[in-house]
């Protein structure tokens, strides 16, 4: 005789019985290796006891520059709130083999627009997987460090709300997505942590170690703000410009 029971009576758990409940003092950071993502971390660092850097690969050109800069940066920082950098795979290569950001052809120019540096669902991508590990680790807020001049959809306050009540609904985590530099330039972020190694972090579209192209729009924007902010800028270029 089996011992199944038919699916009509069958129990099923309540949406309750999924709930994931945070552990206090825990925040998740995605890292770029970037000079912003950098600074979130070390001014997390003075408010949670345990800040987890992670980092998303998506199979774009510029990855293995980063995570090793990153790793350094963090190794620098010397805090010991801050875990090691976790590096977490989400390949995208499929749908954007041709994309400038995994082919390395053609990448927006020192003059482009800032618009040129749209990659179809970025922050989708890396928050959704960010998300996961948060429900796993018990990690109730998860920031990113995206700027005032950030112009793309998912970029936006609005974004951010409805994909954290997505994760709410779809993991069973009350998960706070926070941007807290979504109203600050780049400049003005360089002025309030001028004593963080910006040389152990690299923006760049096609860097080779920490040495900068100098040519792309992400050392553009970098060249600017370090000139706006009034600070001197220690980066490594391998074109100058005056």
């Amino acid at each position: 005789m089996s011992n199944t029971l038919p699916s009509s009576t069958r129990i099923s758990l309540p949406p309750s019985a999924y709930r994931v409940a945070p552990l206090a003092g825990r925040i998740a950071v995605l890292a770029s290796g970037g000079l912003d993502s950098a600074v979130l971390i070390a001014e997390s660092a003075r408010s949670y006891r345990n800040v987890y850097p992670l980092y998303v690969k998506a199979g774009m050109v510029w990855e293995p520059h980063e995570i090793r800069t990153c790793e350094r940066f963090l190794a620098a920082l010397e805090l010991r709130s801050v875990q090691p950098l976790t590096v977490l795979r989400l390949p995208m290569d499929d749908l954007m083999g041709n994309h400038w950001s995994v082919s390395g052809k053609n990448v927006p120019g020192y003059r482009a627009a800032l618009s040129s540096n749209y990659i179809p669902g970025r922050n989708l991508s890396l928050i959704s997987k960010a998300a996961i590990f948060c429900a796993l680790n018990r990690i109730g807020e998860l920031a990113l460090a995206t700027l005032q001049a950030n112009p793309f959809p998912d970029a936006q306050p609005q974004f951010f709300n409805a994909l954290a009540n997505a994760v709410t609904v779809g993991l069973g985590l009350r998960l706070k997505i926070r941007a807290p530099f979504l109203r600050m330039t780049k400049a003005e972020l360089i002025r309030r942590a001028t004593r963080l190694p910006f040389e152990l972090t690299v923006s760049c579209i096609r860097p080779r170690g920490n040495v900068h192209c100098g040519a792309c729009t992400k050392c553009a924007e970098r060249v600017d703000a370090f000139r706006e902010a009034g600070v001197c800028d220690p980066t490594r270029y391998a074109t100058c410009r005056s």
